[in-house]
């Protein structure tokens, strides 16, 4: 498969991190990744999870990307490992809340549960208020009031590229700030 030379600039632009290089490798690349994900998960919401998902692990990852190499390759690899990932999070899943019900049948509510649960919850609030006003409303129209990219779009106007590229930035932000967190907690029990 013969790379153009247009692709072959982004590709250069997109490694030293021009995110507008990165914004047109998306446009170009994203409805082909949604349509074979979806294809396979048969679901919007988890397709568009691991699409976000791939997209910011490709611009994480950028420095890494081998010029010459094709970006789809790269791209669809990546979805593959989400994809995989996702499903192992599901059984995952299932087999802890199989375990967490027997438990819950034992126990009564835990007091320490339902403070570090409210103490999250706090958190990720304070990392969503601190989102640039147009992506925290996008941001809230999808992930809280549970409207389509299309619905979004409609509604404020925009494009669904543009609801895309929105989500993928606020999500890349809420996963770094939840890394800090993350990592504060640790330093806060350690000392």
């Amino acid at each position: 498969m013969t790379i153009s030379n247009s692709e072959i600039n982004l590709i250069k632009l997109f490694k030293n991190g021009d995110e507008k290089a990165f914004e047109k490798l998306f446009e170009r690349h994203h409805k082909k990744l949604y349509g074979f994900l979806f294809k396979l998960l048969n679901s919007r919401q988890d397709t568009e999870e691991i699409v976000q998902d791939t997209f910011i692990k490709v611009w994480e990852r950028r420095e890494e990307f081998m010029e010459g190499y094709s970006f789809d390759a790269y791209l669809f690899k990546i979805a593959k490992n989400a994809f995989l990932n996702l499903n192992r999070k599901r059984v995952n899943r299932k087999i802890i809340e199989s375990d967490l019900y027997f438990e819950k049948e034992k126990t009564s509510c835990d007091t320490e549960e339902y403070i570090l649960f409210q103490e999250t919850r706090d958190i990720i609030n304070s990392i969503i208020e601190g989102l640039p006003p147009k992506r925290k409303e996008i941001f809230i129209l999808r992930r809280i009031d549970g409207l389509s990219r299309k619905e979004i779009a409609e509604k404020l106007d925009i494009s669904v590229i543009t609801v895309d590229s929105q989500l993928l930035k606020a999500n890349k932000y809420l996963k770094d700030e939840l890394k800090k967190y993350s990592l504060l907690l640790v330093i806060l029990s350690l000392s």
